[in-house]
């Protein structure tokens, strides 16, 4: 019965019934079936061809699916085996949802975190957990989350890395008077050498730019002059939404 509804749920893209299918299996402990429609069927196109499932799609799934798990007391094990079997739909499906759930239960929000960075295995994973999950926790709790991404720069896995940088752009949108906290975090991977961890700290660098635009430019002027081929590209990148006049500065400073 489920299984025909999740197939007429998902053929007409109905985010709601399909998140109240994956709800049921949930509460049943019953998910492999459902992560092998998900997996076959909604990312079917009306030709059969495969296809990537579109990211927004799949948010609006898990928030739907956050909204009816808010009160349940088993969500966390069982989110977790969602994570780990449902390949990328399934990780998508389970940040959002549990986007929603942080913000009533910052707890269980922060052990599934790092309980799945060691799973953490490209960008888009990473940059949507940072997005939904871990920048409300910031915001929630500043002190504590800033605390732990303090320990994530310093790890070996450079995904683990970028997503304490991702982590900084939707925070700072919320908390603008919080640059310096920021900076302060960007400071340590100044001379970072991994590409997908460089560019998550040059865009960190252009989101705090839009809302203090003077720190970031006395930010970098410290590190203009620095011979370092990492630093130099970080700098590049990272001053591009400074007006023109700190640009202008910025670059002679990195060709003197």
């Amino acid at each position: 019965m489920y299984l025909n509804k999740l197939i007429k749920a998902i053929n007409i893209m109905d985010r709601k019934e399909v998140a109240e299918i994956i709800y049921e299996y949930l509460r049943k402990g019953n998910i492999e079936a459902t992560l092998s429609l998900i997996s076959n069927k909604i990312r079917r196109e009306k030709t059969g061809k495969l296809h990537l499932t579109r990211t927004t799609m799949l948010n609006s799934i898990g928030q739907e699916l956050g909204k009816l798990l808010i009160k349940e007391d088993w969500i966390a094990e069982r989110l977790l085996d969602l994570w780990e079997v449902g390949g990328r739909e399934g990780k998508l499906i389970t940040i959002s949802a549990f986007g929603v759930i942080s913000e009533r239960d910052y707890e269980n929000s922060k052990q599934f975190v790092l309980r799945v960075l060691a799973t953490l295995s490209n960008w888009e994973i990473c940059d949507q957990l940072a997005l939904r999950v871990v920048a409300k926790l910031a915001i929630q709790n500043q002190k504590e989350i800033f605390s732990i991404m303090e320990q994530w720069i310093k790890s070996e896995n450079k995904w683990i890395r970028r997503l304490a940088i991702a982590t900084i752009p939707p925070f700072i949108r919320a908390r603008e008077i919080e640059s310096k906290i920021c900076l302060g975090l960007l400071d340590k991977l100044m001379k970072e050498e991994d590409m997908d961890v460089k560019k998550a700290v040059g865009w960190a660098l252009r989101e705090v730019s839009k809302k203090d635009g003077k720190a970031v430019y006395e930010f970098l002027k410290k590190w203009a002059r620095e011979p370092d081929k990492n630093t130099k590209w970080i700098v590049k990148e990272g001053m591009k939404k400074l007006n023109k006049e700190y640009q202008a500065e910025l670059k002679i400073l990195m060709s003197g």
